[in-house]
């Protein structure tokens, strides 16, 4: 893995509408961050859900521009759901060397920034550096680097607290129809070292987090009777969290989501949850 990738620092799942999905997510237990207003150039916004080292967002189209057009175009091919994979870094123009070093044109570092409301009130800034990976050049997802600036202004001590106390992403699940043609990209950018074999497919541990690929036979088995509906093609199902205790978790989700029980795991079908399969695992599970 290179010096200056060092794991998974956030998800995002593209939504149709914020305010809808916001609510969604409190439902689940989430503590849910103030709206985040991107760039009038990027016309996005976005709520962050923090967790202890990572966290994933959730990304709305406020405005129509060149720049999102990409995110409106998978929203229109493909609907809501887990789009990207940010890489965690602590120098966003290393990683860029670093990537180019093994063969793959990395954009040039763009910094930008977002407005932040600050605990007792006033406005502070979030600023990140980022590049990303050329696309498709890692299976089944768009994935890129950022470089936080000021974490301290991201990282709030009050929204990193959750009802269904969610510490960590667990895992980052993806279905292939042949893991091991889509694990070869990503063992490029985080070598063999990194890869193993599981139940159903391959995982590419990336930093702590696994990227668990799975063929479609095993994510429906994994997830019986919850399963996403689309497995045609490959791409990000699910989102896992570790909780510091699952019961908690269930008794956190709102009486109109159905949360199932599956062996060791607790699960919400991705039409509940945006487009994205969740899944709450004890703190020592897998």
């Amino acid at each position: 893995m290179p010096k200056h990738l060092t794991g998974i620092d956030h998800c995002v799942i593209l939504v149709r509408d914020l305010d809808s999905a916001a609510a969604t997510y409190k439902k689940l237990g989430f503590t849910i961050s103030p709206r985040g207003f991107h760039s009038a150039h990027m016309g996005s916004a976005n709520h962050t859900i923090m967790l202890q080292q990572d966290y994933f967002e959730l990304l709305g189209i406020v405005n129509p521009t060149d720049h999102n057009s990409k995110w409106r175009g998978q929203l229109d091919r493909n609907g809501e759901g887990l789009t990207a994979i940010a890489l965690q870094t602590d120098d966003a123009d290393k990683a860029c060397q670093e990537i180019r070093a093994l063969g793959m044109a990395a954009t040039d570092t763009l910094a930008f920034s977002r407005p932040v409301d600050l605990p007792g009130g006033g406005k502070g800034e979030a600023a990140f550096k980022i590049t990303q990976f050329p696309p498709g050049s890692l299976a089944a997802a768009e994935v890129f680097v950022c470089g936080h600036l000021t974490r301290q202004t991201v990282w709030l001590p009050e929204l990193m607290h959750h009802a269904n106390t969610a510490q960590a992403l667990a895992a980052v699940v993806m279905v292939a129809s042949d893991p091991a043609a889509a694990v070869a990209s990503w063992a490029r950018a985080f070598g063999p070292g990194a890869v193993m074999p599981i139940a159903g497919g391959i995982s590419v541990v990336v930093g702590k987090t696994p990227l668990e690929i799975l063929t479609p036979a095993a994510v429906t088995e994994r997830y019986v009777g919850i399963a996403p509906g689309r497995l045609e093609r490959d791409h990000l199902v699910a989102l896992a969290f570790r909780v510091q205790d699952r019961a908690h978790a269930k008794a956190s989700i709102a009486s109109d989501i159905r949360a199932v029980e599956i062996g060791q795991r607790l699960v919400v079908a991705p039409a509940q949850a945006c487009g994205t399969l969740v899944e709450f695992r004890s703190q020592f599970s897998r």
